[in-house]
């Protein structure tokens, strides 16, 4: 569970902190799936909400770019958020704890998880992809398809250029 009681923050003077140790995981984050998190977690009371804090080690599953396999990738999440204290919504904040004193960390979590991963990541780096012509992929093995016209814009031209020789 990624909910953490911060009622005895709310009332508190700034300085004032508590720490936890999060183990989670399997879980959907809601449209990440992550492994696992493990790492600490820190709330200190600061002036005009409550500061989180934390290192919190991930593996998450993503699709490779080239060859559309999944595969897990090992992320450091840094969390440093400022959250707010119920009521009024204010500039500057996003998430906030319930009046109740309840803060769900999901968010904040999915959040950087995404920023953690790569713009167009890989399953390794020698990737073949997959065979525009047949979509088998490649890295398997060779799927046997001719790749002479791969280059479209020549096409036109080999195919005149074959007219010619019959």
């Amino acid at each position: 569970m990624l909910q953490f009681d911060l009622s005895p923050l709310i009332g508190a003077r700034p300085g004032e902190r508590l720490a936890f140790s999060l183990d989670e995981g399997p879980l959907w984050l809601e449209d990440i799936y992550v492994v696992f998190l493990r790492g600490p977690v820190r709330f200190t009371r600061v002036q005009g909400g409550i500061l989180v804090e934390g290192e919190v080690e991930a593996e998450v599953h993503v699709e490779c770019v080239r060859c559309l396999e999944p595969f897990s990738l090992t992320a450091a999440l840094d969390l440093e958020e400022v959250v707010g204290l119920g009521g009024r919504p204010r500039p500057g904040v996003t998430y906030y704890v319930t009046e109740e004193g309840w803060f769900d960390l999901s968010p904040v979590l999915r959040e950087q998880a995404w920023v953690a991963v790569p713009m167009k990541p890989l399953c390794r780096t020698d990737c073949r992809g997959l065979c525009p012509e047949c979509g088998e992929s490649l890295n398997v093995g060779d799927c046997g398809c001719s790749r002479e016209q791969a280059n479209s814009q020549w096409a036109i031209l080999a195919s005149l250029r074959t007219e010619e020789q019959e």
